[in-house]
């Protein structure tokens, strides 16, 4: 008889304190159905349809024993609990990813109030690493160990990384909406039209004015793209200005 088959023999007699023929696992009396430290639990089933083997994970139930193992909450599932749980530890978020082709639930860290596109994908200062890990292989405890040390632990340096890049990304859209507001107040016929996700703004001389197009970026300064036709002298003078302006 496999292990497999002695554990499910166990369980359904109810016995406890039976040793596991492979890998010497002990079947720990249950409270409940809760585990208890250094308790080895089984979160995959293997069935067999057509003469063909098929794999599942339980995740919903790994999950919840993991937040309960590491102090967290087990946050509401998305549309596919089976495939991806997260779990709130702290102020950072455990994301749980299974794969019943590879038997093995892969698990990364994040920070939960940072939105897509708010931390840098090029800044290797901001790379986490993540962890697979075979939910059936060892006790709860030491998956939860484990878990803490190779992901939550070992990521804290790229997390902080992370919330540094997006708190410049919140004050930089804030800059450019009152760098616009304040170009618009001192010259209320420009058209000025903000992208504060993009951080910039695009400025246009209105019906009324000498055609311009000119962008803005968060720090204030002005690139301009097109200008209508002017004088020589006019040309010149704007020059001047901006020879002046260089000279500081």
């Amino acid at each position: 008889m496999s292990t497999r088959n002695i554990v499910t023999h166990a369980r359904q007699r109810k016995l406890t304190g039976l040793e596991a023929s492979e890998g010497a696992a002990i079947l720990r009396p249950r409270l409940k159905g809760k585990w208890i430290p250094g308790d080895k639990m089984t979160y995959i089933t293997e069935t067999e349809e057509h003469g063909r083997k098929r794999c599942s994970i339980d995740l919903p139930r790994f999950a919840a024993d993991i937040a309960k193992a590491l102090g967290g909450k087990l946050l509401p599932a998305g549309d596919y609990p089976n495939e991806q749980q997260q779990i709130l530890v702290g102020t950072d978020r455990l994301d749980l990813h299974a794969n019943t082709h590879t038997r093995r639930v892969k698990a990364y860290a994040n920070a939960p109030e940072i939105a897509w596109g708010d931390w840098s994908t090029y800044d290797k200062a901001q790379a986490t690493e993540s962890a697979s890990i075979n939910p059936d292989g060892r006790s709860l405890a030491a998956i939860a160990n484990d878990l803490k040390k190779r992901v939550l632990d070992a990521n804290q340096a790229p997390l902080a990384a992370r919330r540094a890049y997006a708190k410049a990304q919140r004050e930089n859209r804030a800059s450019i909406v009152k760098n616009a507001d304040a170009l618009k107040e001192a010259h209320p016929t420009l058209d000025i039209r903000v992208n504060e996700r993009e951080q910039t703004a695009q400025i246009y001389s209105g019906a009324s004015g000498h055609y311009i197009a000119a962008r803005m970026s968060h720090s204030g300064e002005v690139s301009i793209d097109r200008l209508g036709s002017v004088s020589a002298e006019t040309f010149g003078r704007i020059l001047a200005v901006l020879d002046a302006v260089k000279r500081g």
